[in-house]
C-alpha cells in the first residue's frame, strides 16, 4: 500500500508550527522596532527556518525511502508474478512438448503401421495373384479332366458295348458249344448203341 495518501505527518506539521511562530514573532519584531528584539526575532526566525528545514528535509527523505520502499515491494511483486508466469510457461512449454512428442511417437507409430499394412496389402494381393493363377490351373484342369472324364466315358461305353457283344458271343459260343456237346453225346451214344447192337 502507498504511503503517498497518507495524512501529514507530525514533522510537516511541526515545521509549519515553527514557521508560523517565526513569523509571529517577526510580527511582533516589527511592532516593537527596537534592535535587541529585533535581533531576537531574526536569530529565533533563522533558527526556526533552519529546523523547519531540517524536519521538512527529514520528512521528505522519509517519504522517498517509503515511495523506494513501495516501488521495491511493487517490483518484488512484479518479478514474483514474473517468476511464477515464466514457471507457467515453462510448465507449458513442457506440457505442449511433451504432448507434440506423444503426438511425434502416434504420428511414427501410424506410419509404421501404415507401412505394415501396405506391406501386408501388397501380400495379399500376390497371395491373391498367385490363388487366382492357381485357381486358373485347376479350373484349365478341370476341364482337361472333364475332357478326359468324357472321352474315359465313351471308352467305357464302348468297352461295354463290346463286352456285351463279346458275352452275346460267348453265350452263343456256350449255346454252340452244348449244343455240339449235345450233338457229340448223342453222337457217341448211338456209336455206342450200334456197336452194341
Amino acid at each position: 500500500m502507498s504511503n503517498r495518501r497518507i495524512p501529514r505527518s507530525r514533522r510537516a506539521l511541526g515545521a509549519t508550527g515553527l514557521l508560523v511562530s517565526a513569523v509571529v514573532v517577526a510580527v511582533v519584531g516589527f511592532i516593537v522596532a527596537t534592535v535587541p528584539v529585533l535581533v531576537v526575532a531574526t536569530a529565533y526566525a533563522a533558527v526556526t527556518g533552519v529546523v523547519a528545514g531540517r524536519l521538512l528535509s527529514n520528512e521528505i527523505a522519509q517519504v522517498r525511502r517509503d515511495w523506494a520502499r513501495d516501488r521495491a515491494e511493487l517490483a518484488d511483486d512484479n518479478r514474483k508474478i514474473a517468476v511464477v508466469r515464466s514457471r507457467e510457461h515453462i510448465a507449458f512449454a513442457d506440457q505442449m512438448g511433451q504432448r507434440v512428442s506423444l503426438r511425434d511417437s502416434q504420428i511414427a507409430t501410424l506410419r509404421d503401421a501404415l507401412v505394415t499394412a501396405e506391406i501386408e496389402l501388397a501380400q495379399a494381393r500376390e497371395r491373391m495373384s498367385a490363388e487366382r493363377a492357381r485357381s486358373q490351373a485347376l479350373a484349365s484342369d478341370v476341364q482337361s479332366a472333364q475332357s478326359d472324364l468324357e472321352s474315359s466315358r465313351v471308352d467305357l461305353r464302348a468297352a461295354q458295348d463290346a463286352l456285351a457283344a463279346s458275352e452275346a458271343a460267348e453265350v452263343q459260343v456256350r449255346a454252340e458249344l452244348l449244343a455240339w456237346e449235345e450233338a457229340a453225346t448223342e453222337e457217341t451214344k448211338r456209336l455206342h448203341d450200334r456197336k452194341l447192337a
